[in-house]
């Protein structure tokens, strides 16, 4: 167990951005009706990014730059891949916390 908790604690370590929320692609009408996109799905203008994530305890979005959507996208998965080793990291310790401490009968 403490192996498998230095081996998380290594990959952890090599992570850089992390960021909650998610990434929306979205291809939006403009609003004018004599434009292609009031007719034609495909005329929509876009792709247009937004990140959404919980603040303060609410729901905020934000439109992100192609560029920041790219670095958002893999600071998200660095996010949810954080979480999955902590989880791990957890079970891992109570394992050791168990064997160094037996309960007593």
């Amino acid at each position: 167990a403490r192996t498998r908790i230095a081996r998380l604690r290594e990959t952890i370590g090599t992570l850089e951005l992390l960021c909650s929320g998610s990434l929306s692609e979205r291809m939006m009408k403009c609003g004018k009706p004599t434009c292609g996109c009031a007719t034609d799905p495909s005329a929509r203008h876009g792709p247009y990014y937004e990140w959404g994530r919980m603040r303060a305890g609410k729901l905020t979005h934000r439109y992100v730059t192609p560029e920041q959507a790219k670095a958002l996208r893999q600071a998200i998965e660095n996010h949810r891949l954080v979480k999955k080793l902590l989880r791990a990291w957890e079970v891992d310790s109570e394992r050791i916390i168990d064997a160094e401490n037996p309960k007593e009968a």
